[in-house]
């Protein structure tokens, strides 16, 4: 077992053992060092550490019931009064019951009346400077810090789960509309035996199988992302035809990169919903992908309906959800401006990269398609 088990380990065996050293632990420097620095190595050293013994009991009793009794059962549920009364109860006996077995342990009955009052003050200074309250203060310190620790580790579980849950609700908000259309558009070439429906269905196969099986991972390869939009582009200019004007430009510079998958697909969803199936005349959009200096520029542009959709757009397939993944996943990596015209809608959207061979500062951006369709992108 490493040390890590051992001390965060809720079984019980390693948490009575993980208590008991707690309390060798606190006695040995309490005898070692206390002792050391007043009369090491002499009786009084001695008497000290059998007090010290005898005292043991006392701090373990104050401790357990402050912390695993008061604290959760009145502190927690906010019933102060009654903590306060309680604690200063323990408090005051525990007080007593150290100054009395101090004043019996080293005689002080016998001695004159000042020597016995100078003896009090001086073990009643000790109560709060080495006694049980300070002994349980150190054990709830311990407790509070591992308990803030295992806080933050189930946070950080938490924060990871939830984006890889909200991948997978990104992952079944796709469009439903789009498969619906996409299959009944690979019916009607099927029927007329088009030789663009294996095409149809290989594309369709493609996305399906991108989203479900290669989207596990937090970061997928840039290249299968990129790959999975031109398909996605592909069947939805398809759907449109010549009624929309697709212009799409996809940087070199691609390859050996990882991104988090389904960044750009809801941005370019919503640009099919929001925007090319609610204009009837003159339909547009405009993609600009491109790499540089190991930054992911991302640039679309789709024309709009006149009347005022914005905050629809705005809050439209996932791109809540895109915004809190890109805060997760690039905190501080990332910029994303969103933009609502009268007549256009726009998102400019950059992520930082990791890996290499990225463009000189200065070099020119070279684009060029991932597959050959040429008469689905402009040139």
């Amino acid at each position: 077992m490493t040390l890590h088990d051992f001390i965060f380990t809720k079984k019980t065996p390693e948490k009575f053992f993980r208590h008991v050293a707690f309390w060798i632990a606190q006695h040995v420097f309490w005898i070692q060092w206390a002792a050391f620095f007043v009369v090491y190595f002499s009786w009084e050293g001695v008497l000290y550490g059998l007090e010290r013994n005898c005292f043991l009991v006392l701090e373990m009793s104050y401790t357990y019931l402050t912390v695993y009794y008061l604290s959760p059962e009145y502190l927690a549920k906010k019933r102060y009064t009654r903590f306060i009364l309680l604690f200063s109860i323990l408090t005051l006996c525990s007080f007593v019951l150290y100054v009395l077995y101090h004043i019996w342990f080293y005689g002080d009955l016998a001695r004159p009346r000042d020597q016995l009052m100078l003896g009090t003050w001086y073990n009643s200074i000790n109560f709060f400077t080495s006694g049980p309250p300070v002994i349980c203060a150190l054990f709830l310190s311990i407790k509070m810090l591992k308990n803030y620790y295992i806080q933050m580790e189930e946070k950080l579980t938490l924060t990871r789960e939830n984006a890889s849950a909200e991948l997978q609700l990104l992952k079944a908000q796709i469009h439903p509309h789009f498969l619906f259309n996409t299959l009944n558009n690979i019916y009607s070439f099927t029927l007329s035996r088009s030789p663009q429906a294996p095409h149809l269905i290989l594309s369709l196969s493609a996305i399906l199988r991108y989203m479900i099986f290669e989207c596990e991972p937090a970061l997928v390869p840039l290249e299968k992302e990129l790959k999975m939009i031109c398909n996605y582009l592909k069947l939805e200019k398809v759907r449109y035809g010549d009624r929309l004007d697709l212009k799409v430009k996809i940087g070199e510079g691609y390859k050996n990169k990882s991104i988090a998958p389904l960044l750009m697909t809801p941005f370019i969803e919503n640009s099919f919903k929001h925007g090319t199936s609610q204009v009837l005349q003159h339909p547009w959009i405009n993609l600009y992908i491109y790499i540089e200096e190991n930054t992911l520029r991302f640039e679309l542009s789709n024309s709009k309906p006149l009347q005022d959709t914005s905050n629809d757009a705005k809050r439209g397939i996932g791109l809540n959800n895109v915004q809190k993944r890109l805060q997760l996943l690039y905190p501080g990596q990332h910029s994303l401006n969103i933009e609502s015209g009268a007549e256009t809608f726009t998102v400019y959207m950059n992520v930082n990269l990791e890996d290499s061979n990225t463009p000189l500062p200065g070099e020119s951006v070279k684009y060029t398609p991932l597959f050959d369709i040429t008469h689905s992108y402009a040139e």
